[in-house]
């Protein structure tokens, strides 16, 4: 019989039989702290301090605390031997099987879990269904309790139990209540990734594939938005199983042929190569056309190009003729790292977004050849250090933040000379 319920706001049942809140105050405090660890012996410092939270514990505060137990020892049913034991420096609340809200929700859990990898998804449901009438709000309710962590375990548990919900009604074909309840988990807490994929799954189950991409999406941009990171493992084999697309199994590699030797640019390779591999995120190369820009470009990009073994891109962005969009070309590189086009988005800003997204964890060689204008190029560059590009452009004031600017006249000797712009 279950006789003390945390599992909401606390309650006993007392020695009549009846169940109802412990009368208020202190020793409903006491009480509470000693059920966050039943059977444990609970330091009486650490009763003190739980029960004096707001304020300083007075001198008689030991005292105070044996006249509560002795009122807790009053209310509390009887038990095999004193329901409350105490020692020096020490008191503990004996609990038995079955007695609190909080195990015999757990036990369910752990039945209806078994039952689920038996194949039993009906008697799971029912499990599960027990456990949950068992949860009349936040566990310890309107209770000053030093016990965030039992407290999390406590709400975790009620999360595992709505997944098993979730996963026993799919068993039963009841797929709309699965999506009910999985969309109900992602609205209480966002950033669990399983929990996205599960939804995607039974949305697409539901023969609503838009759907289950439609929350990819959502999953995707939370994720960029609170934590800075892509979606991982579990949500893109989700995705997988949706769309049926995946990376790609080789990184790109779409350099050009280099042009060797460079007659009368073996300083300009040098700097770039050392521009590439040390903090600038872009090194910029200006001169008019048929100077040799493209050529040193893709011959220094060769040079570093192990050191950027996530992929090496080159982009005509044609900015003497027609420049591209940045959008057509965030779509390009996208695309190229391997997602399909339901993946992309069709905002700018947001495939911008995405783009960063992908690169912050990847080691990628960027090279844009020909650019029109620093703002055809601005939402292209890596955010972070350990990606690189290389941008080409007739511009003589062509110039981008942080960037190294190297300027090429008319091809020289070797001993010509080379232009540093800040």
């Amino acid at each position: 019989m279950v006789l003390f319920q945390v599992l909401g706001p606390l309650e006993v049942c007392g020695r009549d039989g009846v169940t109802g809140r412990p009368p208020g105050g202190k020793p409903a405090t006491v009480l509470a702290a000693l059920l966050v660890q039943p059977n444990a012996w609970v330091a009486v410092d650490r009763l003190i301090e739980n029960t004096w939270q707001e304020q300083a514990a007075p001198a008689s505060a030991e005292a105070n605390l044996k006249t509560y137990m002795w009122q807790l020892r009053r209310l509390l049913p009887e038990h095999d031997g004193p329901r409350i034991e105490g020692r020096a420096g020490a008191y503990r609340l004996h609990v038995g099987p079955g007695e609190l809200d909080a195990d015999c929700a757990a036990a369910l859990a752990d039945d209806a879990a078994q039952a689920l990898a038996e194949g039993a998804p009906e008697t799971a449901l029912t499990l599960v269904g027990q456990a949950l009438r068992l949860w009349r709000g936040r566990p310890f309710e309107g209770m000053d309790v030093l016990a965030d962590d039992a407290v999390e375990r406590l709400d975790e548990l009620h999360r595992q139990l709505r997944e098993s919900l979730a996963e026993a009604q799919l068993g039963l074909g009841r797929t709309a209540d699965a999506v009910a309840t999985l969309q109900a988990l992602t609205a209480d807490d966002p950033l669990r990734e399983d929990v996205w994929a599960r939804l995607m799954r039974a949305q697409h189950v539901m023969g609503r594939p838009a759907q289950a991409l439609a929350t990819f999406h959502r999953a995707r941009r939370l994720l960029a938005a609170e934590l800075g990171v892509r979606p991982g493992p579990e949500l893109m084999k989700a995705f997988q199983a949706v769309h049926g697309a995946g990376a790609p199994d080789r990184p790109r590699r779409e350099l050009p042929r280099a042009v060797e030797p460079l007659v009368g640019r073996d300083r300009e390779l040098v700097a770039l190569g050392r521009a590439l591999t040390g903090c600038a995120p872009a090194v910029v190369v200006t001169g008019g056309a048929g100077v040799g820009k493209t050529a040193l470009a893709v011959a220094a990009a060769h040079r570093v190009s192990e050191r950027f073994p996530d992929g090496q891109f080159f982009v005509e962005l044609h900015g003497g003729t027609r420049p591209l969009t940045t959008a057509a070309v965030l779509e390009r590189l996208l695309r190229g790292l391997g997602l399909p086009p339901a993946l992309i988005p069709s905002d700018v800003d947001e495939r911008a977004a995405l783009w960063r997204s992908e690169l912050a964890g990847r080691r990628v060689l960027l090279v844009f050849d020909d650019a029109a204008s620093r703002g055809q190029v601005a939402a292209l560059l890596p955010a972070t250090g350990r990606s690189a590009a290389i941008v080409t452009t007739r511009g003589r004031d062509f110039s981008l933040a942080a960037a190294v600017t190297v300027h090429l006249g008319p091809r020289r000797a070797p001993s010509g000379q080379l232009e540093w712009v800040a």
